[in-house]
């Protein structure tokens, strides 16, 4: 996930596209931090309404259609990708491998688990970000050491829960961690790129390339593609305008009105807003060890990554 201008270490949203700050609009701060919070949860809600697709059909086509909107609104820049330097042109591949991964996984997880332990999980990436960073030379500071223990916690809460529940929910808790270190890498591969690129051409194309690796996976697994029911892709197209495209852009805008430190808070409330969306439209309440484990997790990453700017 290209993420809003938030420090690198500090709480990146749980879904990886962002595009730049929308202009024109006189309104209060904190509306903006609400409204963008409101559309970064709907993403999980809509994959529930997808559901008569198969998991890695929701992630090809909710990934693909994002692509679709990155491309065409940053469609003045788009040269500018012929000018990445050969070397890093790997990099580019691969960061959209790891966000094919990220979204694969998790949108897979939600048919295991429940939306708040899933998007909880999921949240997790900024602690995989600073294992990934180690291996590049950042130094992990004894802060975030401090908030990685108390997300691990968090973390033992959920799995003993699901645990003790019986079931898959234990999977799509794995499932989940997965799509949370592959958000880290994507974040951690891409540093250098969007220093070197404009934003929406980076995350066109990456998501591009996730779509493509993401469709093919389905071909490969003889999950179905274009004879869905008409309910899958408005689903799909739902959480590509509404989580990916909106949501983002409204958090873009509010890191410029908005201490940083701020909207990564913030930001932390998107399993709040996903799982009480989801409880709203299907019914489905979350488990009271979901509930608290996922604060747990939400307030290590609190106190190890949300800095002050």
């Amino acid at each position: 996930m290209a993420v809003p201008p938030i420090d690198e270490a500090a709480v990146p949203p749980a879904r990886p596209a962002a595009v730049p700050p929308l202009r024109g609009f006189a309104v209060p701060r904190s509306a903006l931090l609400v409204a963008a919070i409101l559309a970064i949860s709907t993403g999980a809600p809509f994959a529930r309404w997808a559901e008569p697709a198969p998991p890695i059909a929701i992630a090809a086509l909710r990934v693909g259609l994002a692509a679709v909107l990155l491309l065409a609104a940053g469609w003045r820049d788009l040269g500018k990708l012929r000018t990445v330097a050969a070397r890093d042109r790997p990099l580019i591949v691969l960061s959209g491998l790891l966000l094919a991964i990220h979204f694969g996984s998790w949108i897979a997880s939600l048919s295991f688990t429940s939306t708040a332990a899933s998007v909880a999980l999921v949240c997790t990436n900024p602690m995989f970000a600073a294992a990934f960073g180690t291996l590049l030379g950042d130094r992990v500071r004894g802060r975030e050491l401090v908030g990685i223990a108390i997300a691990a916690g968090g973390c033992a809460v959920l799995a003993g829960g699901d645990w003790q529940a019986g079931g898959d929910a234990l999977i799509g808790d794995g499932l989940a961690l997965i799509g949370a270190a592959s958000a880290a890498g994507y974040l951690v591969v891409g540093r250098r790129l969007r220093e070197a690129l404009p934003l929406l051409p980076y995350l066109g194309a990456v998501n591009a390339i996730a779509a493509i690796a993401l469709a093919i996976t389905a071909v490969a697994l003889g999950a179905e593609l274009t004879a869905l029911p008409a309910q899958s892709y408005v689903a799909c197209a739902g959480a590509a305008l509404v989580a990916s495209f909106v949501g983002h852009s409204l958090l873009n805008a509010a890191v410029r009105t908005t201490p940083t430190h701020l909207v990564a808070l913030a930001v932390l409330g998107e399993p709040i807003g996903s799982s009480l969306i989801t409880w709203a439209w299907f019914g489905e309440q979350p488990p009271i060890h979901a509930a608290i484990g996922g604060a747990i997790v939400l307030a290590g990453i609190a106190v190890g990554f949300v800095r002050r700017a």
